[in-house]
C-alpha cells in the first residue's frame, strides 16, 4: 500500500486533518476514524458516483445519513474506505481511469466471469481483485 496514494485519494490533510506518510499513519487512521466527506472525495477522484462506493462500505447509506462531512466514520468503516483507496489507486495506475471503471463492472475469465465490484466489500475480496491487477499491471494474464 502507497500511504501517499492513499491520502491523495481520501483528501489529504484538507479532510483527513492528519498527515499520512507511510503505512502507521494509515493504520492510525483506520484506527481513530476518516471523515465521511473522504468518501466524496474517493468516489470524485475515481469517477464513480458516492452512493456506488457507499455500497461497497460496511455501512448502510440511511446511517451514514446521520453523519456530516466532518464527522469521523467507525474503524471498520475507515480501515475499508482505505483499503478501496488503496485498490482503486493501483487500478488506476495498473489500467487507467476510465479502463478500470469499466474493467470493474465487466466479466472477468481469471475471477470466474465474475465482476470485480462484486468482491469488494469484503478485504479478502479486495486483496483477489488486487492480485489480479498486480498481474495485469505485470503482464501475467490468466
Amino acid at each position: 500500500m502507497t500511504a501517499f496514494m492513499v491520502n491523495e485519494r481520501l483528501g489529504g490533510y484538507g479532510i483527513l486533518k492528519h498527515t499520512v506518510k507511510n503505512d502507521f499513519d494509515l493504520a492510525y487512521l483506520a484506527a481513530n476514524g476518516v471523515p465521511k466527506a473522504s468518501i466524496q472525495h474517493l468516489s470524485d477522484s475515481v469517477g464513480m458516483d458516492a452512493k456506488d462506493v457507499i455500497a461497497l462500505l460496511p455501512v448502510t447509506p440511511r446511517n451514514l445519513q446521520r453523519y456530516d462531512d466532518k464527522d469521523l466514520l467507525s474503524n471498520v468503516v475507515s480501515d475499508h474506505l482505505i483499503a478501496l483507496a488503496d485498490l482503486f489507486s493501483v487500478g488506476i495506475r495498473a489500467l487507467g481511469k476510465e479502463y478500470f471503471k469499466d474493467w470493474l463492472n465487466g466479466e472477468i475469465p481469471a475471477l470466474g466471469k465474475a465482476r470485480p465490484v462484486s468482491f469488494l466489500r469484503t478485504h479478502a475480496g479486495i486483496e483477489l481483485v488486487k492480485t489480479e491487477l498486480g498481474r495485469i499491471e505485470h503482464g501475467i494474464f490468466a
